[in-house]
């Protein structure tokens, strides 16, 4: 015989999993590690969105071109009211791309004032075009 406090210890087990996964990972509990922090302290305050590839946690971010050149691409990192936050300076491989509009861009090919998402792995410093591809070399960061 199930007493109600049984019943009430099972449905709260049960549903535990569900409360848990409701809300989803969010910026404002994602745990930077000290090397993101220290060469990106404005990772939290830019952070737009988190999503989790291959058992790591990536942060997205949005930023506008500043300028882009066959050898580096300059961006400004913008916060959640597209206020610019910090300024990264990057050399893409030949053959990286970004999606802009659904469809793949060299980064030389971009144009000031473009808006491009980018991705930074939780626990340390690198930057992606997105979460499956392998990271840019970052040459400069700079808050704003």
């Amino acid at each position: 015989m199930q007493t109600p406090l049984k019943k009430l210890v099972c449905a709260f087990v049960l549903a535990m999993p569900g409360l848990a996964l409701a809300g989803g990972p969010g910026c404002d509990n994602v745990n930077f590690s000290a090397e993101v922090v220290a060469k990106f302290p404005n990772a939290q305050k830019a952070c737009i969105a988190v999503l989790e590839k291959d058992g790591a946690v990536y942060v997205k971010y949005e930023a506008d071109v500043v300028s882009a050149s066959k050898d580096s691409v300059t961006v400004d990192f913008l916060d959640k009211t597209g206020k610019g936050v910090s300024r990264v300076t990057f050399a893409p491989a030949a053959d990286q791309t970004a999606e802009i509009d659904g469809k793949a861009m060299a980064f030389s090919s971009m144009k000031k004032g473009m808006k491009l998402h980018f991705y930074i792995e939780h626990s340390r410093w690198g930057l992606y075009a997105n979460p499956a591809a392998r990271p840019m070399k970052i040459l400069s960061s700079a808050s704003l």
